[in-house]
């Protein structure tokens, strides 16, 4: 992954967190689904800022890596506790949104636009990210 795919990657999470994810509360399976795309997302994100930080290791780049390692150590954790939303049984929670919102980094540009036009698309990917789970196991 380029860093511009993983700023593009970013982006959409900031989106899902800051603009969709609140006008979908209503819908708490939707807003499961919308924490499955975010987990993902941010473990792709984690993990290739990781490889990154690896390779300028290997050519004495020290401290740009532990610069982005710092950068992206929120990254993770995110994604494991949008993870944790997109699977419990429980509904999806104004507090839960405030939990991630605090948790994730960044904000939505003013005048920017969406990547979503319509958030529906994202309906039934808790299910097929935990379908992608369990087959790895």
């Amino acid at each position: 992954m380029t860093v511009k795919e993983r700023n593009q990657n970013l982006r959409m999470v900031i989106e899902l967190v800051r603009v969709h994810l609140p006008n979908t509360l209503n819908d708490s399976n939707l807003c499961k689904d919308i924490c499955a795309v975010i987990a993902v997302n941010l473990r792709h994100i984690a993990d290739d800022s990781e490889k990154s930080a690896t390779a300028w290791d290997k050519k004495a780049y020290h401290i740009k890596a532990d610069e982005l390692r710092r950068e992206m150590a929120w990254a993770l954790p995110a994604a494991q506790i949008a993870e944790s939303f997109a699977y419990q049984p429980r509904k999806f929670t104004r507090e839960d949104l405030e939990r991630l919102q605090g948790l994730v980094r960044g904000e939505v540009e003013p005048g920017t636009h969406t990547r979503f036009k319509d958030i529906e698309v994202l309906r039934g990917a808790a299910a097929a990210a935990r379908q992608t789970l369990l087959k790895k196991k």
